[in-house]
Parts: C-alpha cells; sequence; structure tokens
C-alpha cells in the first residue's frame, strides 16, 4: 500500500455519518477516515475483476502487449527495452491505475520509439518532456 494520498472531500447524510461514529466510538475503527478508506478498499477488492476488465476493454490493452498494472509502477530504461522486446519489439501499450513513475534514465527518443500510448488513470512522474508526450498521446 503506498503512503502517497491524495484529499477528498465526501458528502454522507446524518445518519450514515452517525452510524460510523458509534463504530468509531467502539474502537472498531480509529476514527471516521479509517472507517471510510477501510470500506473504500473493501469495495475496490470486491470488484477488482471489473476494474481489470474495464481498463481491458477500454484501453485495448492487455498484460502481454506492454506495461500495465494497478498501483505504483516503476519503469525505467531496462523495464522498457523488456517490454518493448517482449512485444515483439513493437511499440507498447502502457495502462497504469495508480501511479507510473518513469525514470530519469528513459529518454524522451528511446520513450517514442517504444511506446505507441500510455493511459495513466491517476499520477504521472516523469521528467517533463515524457509527461509532454503522454499528454498528447491521449489528445488523440
Amino acid at each position: 500500500m503506498s503512503n502517497e494520498t491524495e484529499k477528498i472531500t465526501i458528502n454522507l447524510g446524518v445518519v450514515e455519518l452517525a452510524q460510523i461514529d458509534v463504530l468509531v466510538e467502539q474502537g472498531i475503527f480509529s476514527n471516521r477516515s479509517d472507517f471510510i478508506r477501510t470500506s473504500i478498499r473493501k469495495n475496490l477488492e470486491a470488484h477488482e475483476d471489473k476494474i481489470e476488465r474495464a481498463i481491458t476493454t477500454v484501453t485495448g490493452a492487455k498484460p502481454t502487449s506492454g506495461v500495465w498494472g494497478i498501483g505504483i509502477i516503476y519503469l525505467n530504461k531496462e523495464g522498457l527495452k523488456e517490454a518493448f522486446e517482449d512485444n515483439g519489439e513493437r511499440p507498447i501499450k502502457i495502462n497504469v491505475v495508480g501511479m507510473l513513475k518513469i525514470s530519469d534514465d528513459v529518454s524522451v527518443k528511446y520513450f517514442t520509439k517504444t511506446v505507441a500510448r500510455a493511459n495513466i488513470r491517476g499520477i504521472l512522474s516523469a521528467p517533463p518532456e515524457i509527461q509532454n508526450i503522454v499528454e498528447q498521446m491521449n489528445k488523440k
């Protein structure tokens, strides 16, 4: 599990909020946020197959056609080279739900040679030039 978080705001009804407070008072959860995070994780686990199927269907990506994953994916030049070679030296698709970190050892030239499409639902951490390329890929 990642330590990197983002803050969101949600609206709950007074009854649901009071029920959460009862569970917190009983010591089942340490606070409201703990309850909400736990509930979200359980729902995501329960629907993991639907999430994976939706990613594959919408983006056309399969684990064998490039880099694919849920979570924090780290991609350096060696990993990119391996995925490119595994795909018959055809440009790959990158599909990540979560965070994709692209190492500084990946040049713009190598990235454009080896990547046909990059779809990141979440955060992209990469050199600025590569971030711009990914943005352009997603505008097409």
